[in-house]
């Protein structure tokens, strides 16, 4: 009649290391391979779980976790091989590989459930062939912007010197109406002109070569203000730079960043009685986010989504002056750099722009993952 075996006991069990016969070339024959297979099996789990950290966008995350746990089972099954060559706990080593059973069973699942995805996911010679399509596509549409932009300039200029042409020959003899619409044309080609102008810019930031460099952030953006009250001496307005703010990038595009972003404040604040402009840094790191708010004008953030695209304006022209393009150009700069732009603002109340840039040398890999998709 077979033994009453209490749960967990050992006493009625030998080690693996009997039916070796305590041989040590056979006994470490075994344990050798056991304890690599189990380091190895146990250092699988990190590098997937660490993907999946790293990658929140990939739809595999849950297939990752599923597969981590069972390999990490596994890996344990063969690390309790090791220890019962010396021990005998075999009840420990069964419940082991009951859970790594019931592991692989919705590890098995999900691989099978994402195998099309995963058959179907390009490959590494297929993503490079999109980006050169895209950036080859770029290219000819930044050289079309850049050629339409040019040719638009010649009939501009011979518009406006033909109405200057002809405001000089009526004279004294110009009627008010003639001089209105005279007036009115070379406003029109006056718009026009910047609105190319502004065009220009923002196509040239996409073929700008970036020359990295650490910045003085603080220092480029009181250079910005000084250019403002030079510009406009009779404004008052109180402006807060936050001192020892850097950036990793090319100082000519941070430098129109902080034009933009900071002339529209002094913009926006024209109408604002006690106006003030604060540009300062909420959080350091890798990258860090920049911040430049004022209490002007502000905006309805129910038109948000317009708010950084190519000639899109919360404002009238009638309210206040402006090409619709400064904040694409900003969006663009930032992007370039590895970074994102948002914006919260209430109307009447004032707006608040952020920006991520990176503060240390990345590289281009690094900038590319946290670029916004």
């Amino acid at each position: 009649m077979e033994p009453d075996v209490p749960f967990f006991s050992t006493r009625h069990f030998m080690p693996h290391g009997h039916c070796y016969l305590w041989t040590p070339e056979v006994l470490w024959l075994n344990v050798v391979p056991d304890l690599l297979i189990a380091a190895a099996y146990l250092a699988i789990p990190f590098v997937l779980l660490r993907i999946a950290r790293r990658r929140r966008d990939l739809p595999f995350n849950a297939l990752f976790l599923w597969f981590s746990i069972f390999i990490a089972l596994c890996g344990l099954t063969h690390a309790m091989d090791v220890w019962n060559v010396w021990h005998a706990q075999y009840w420990l080593e069964g419940l082991l590989k009951l859970a790594t059973a019931a592991a692989s069973l919705p590890t098995a699942a999900m691989l099978w459930r994402a195998w099309p995805g995963i058959v179907q996911s390009p490959g590494q010679k297929q993503l490079r062939e999109a980006n050169e399509m895209l950036a080859r596509a770029n290219r000819e549409l930044e050289a079309f912007t850049a050629s339409v932009s040019h040719d638009l300039r010649s009939p501009l200029s011979t518009i406006a010197g033909q109405a200057g042409m002809l405001e000089i020959s009526l004279g004294s003899s110009v009627n008010d109406q003639q001089r209105e619409r005279l007036t009115r044309i070379q406003a029109s080609v006056k718009k026009m002109s910047e609105l190319i102008e502004a065009l220009l810019a923002l196509s040239r930031i996409s073929r700008h070569t970036l020359h990295r460099e650490i910045l003085d952030v603080s220092a480029l953006a009181a250079d910005v203000v000084a250019d403002l009250h030079h510009a406009d001496p009779q404004r008052n307005v109180h402006i807060a730079i936050q001192p020892g703010m850097t950036a990793h990038g090319d100082r000519r595009l941070i430098g129109d960043l902080l034009a933009n972003l900071i002339g529209n404040a002094w913009k926006f604040t024209a109408k604002t009685a006690d106006a003030r402009i604060e540009i300062g840094q909420q959080t350091a790191g890798h990258m860090a986010t920049f911040f430049v708010r004022d209490n002007g004008a502000g905006f309805d953030m129910a038109y948000e989504q317009k708010l950084f695209k190519p000639f899109q304006r919360l404002h009238g022209t009638n309210e206040f002056e402006g090409s619709g393009i400064g904040l694409a150009t900003v969006q663009r700069i930032i992007e370039r750099h590895g970074g994102r732009v948002w914006a919260d603002a209430k109307p009447d109340q004032g707006a608040l722009i952020c920006f991520t840039l990176p503060t240390l040398p990345l590289s281009d890999a690094l900038l590319s993952a946290t670029a916004p998709t």
